[in-house]
C-alpha cells in the first residue's frame, strides 16, 4: 500500500515567498498577503497601540499614507512603516 501523503518538497512545490518589510526599524518577514492594518499592529513588539498612528514612508515627494485597522496593504519587499503620536497635543512633547 502506498502513502496517499506527500510532502511539499515531493511534490516539488516552493516554500511561499517572504516579503522583507520594516516597522519602526523593526524587520519582519511574512509569506501571508495581505495583512490588515491592526494585523500589522500586532506584528511589533511591543504592539502598536491606539495612542499611535501607523503610516506607509511614501518614496520621493509623495506624502506618507496613514494605515487603518481594516485597511489590507499587498505588501512588498522593502517597504517601510512608522508610528507617530496619534493626536499631537500644542505645547506638549510627541
Amino acid at each position: 500500500m502506498s502513502d496517499t501523503h506527500s510532502t511539499a518538497a515531493d511534490r516539488g512545490d516552493k516554500k511561499p515567498k517572504q516579503i522583507d518589510f520594516t516597522i519602526d526599524r523593526q524587520s519582519f518577514e511574512v509569506p501571508k498577503q495581505p495583512l490588515t492594518g491592526a494585523l500589522l499592529r500586532d506584528l511589533a513588539e511591543p504592539n502598536i497601540g491606539p495612542d499611535r498612528d501607523l503610516y506607509l514612508e511614501a518614496k520621493g515627494d509623495k506624502e506618507d499614507k496613514l494605515i487603518e485597522l481594516s485597511q489590507e496593504v499587498q505588501l512588498k519587499d522593502g517597504m517601510h512603516f512608522f508610528t507617530a503620536p496619534a493626536s499631537i497635543q500644542p505645547g506638549h512633547a510627541a
